[in-house]
């Protein structure tokens, strides 16, 4: 995350006054346009999902807006990627409350919401996926997360999302509500 200069927020939806800092969408994250050049489309559409999240959890600014603003540009060249990520956004906004409802369950002794804005975030997307998308490998999007928490959060946070995500899987896979489709998405040695 970039620090910047805060600026006052007059229209901000969250500040009862104008003297309130708000902080801009590009003073959030530093994105460098050379390593994302090099990055997986898929990982960079949940990259920007998260970031863009997190902008609307700290400013509460509308979704649609800032899809346009932080996902859409950068991914606008690819047709595939950027309806992945309408989908996922789609997904997360949806079924919120039942995912998060999921990740509660699954936290012993933490109150929701203690768990850091990025984990939380990672741990919604990780759910949405394995729930709403089954065409992605369980594992995939297990280990696409953990490497996103190294950039983005802590060195604990990959264990942490790891196990509420793989707790998650299994629990849905007992149940029979993981369904994945096609050749080798399922493994069957959880």
């Amino acid at each position: 995350m970039k620090p910047g200069n805060k600026k006052p927020a007059p229209n901000n939806p969250r500040s009862e006054d104008s003297d309130v800092a708000r902080i801009e969408t590009d003073e959030l994250f530093d994105n460098d346009p050379d390593r994302d050049k090099k990055l997986p489309r898929r990982r960079l559409a949940r990259e920007r999902i998260m970031q863009m999240l997190y902008a609307h959890g700290v400013n509460g600014r509308d979704i649609d807006e800032l899809f346009f603003e932080m996902v859409y540009k950068d991914l606008e060249q690819d047709e595939a990627a950027l309806e992945f990520a309408r989908q996922l956004t789609r997904e997360l906004s949806t079924h919120e409350a039942e995912t998060n409802a999921l990740i509660t369950e699954r936290l012993k002794h933490w109150d929701f919401n203690r768990v850091a804005m990025i984990d939380r975030l990672l741990i919604q997307i990780g759910i949405t996926e394995l729930r709403y998308f089954p065409e992605i490998p369980p594992k995939a999007t297990i280990n696409e997360l953990i490497e996103i928490a190294k950039d983005y959060s802590t060195d604990e946070s990959g264990k942490f999302i790891n196990g509420i995500l793989h707790t998650v899987m299994t629990d849905l896979t007992e149940r029979g509500e993981l369904n994945k489709t096609g050749r080798g998405l399922l493994d069957h040695n959880i």
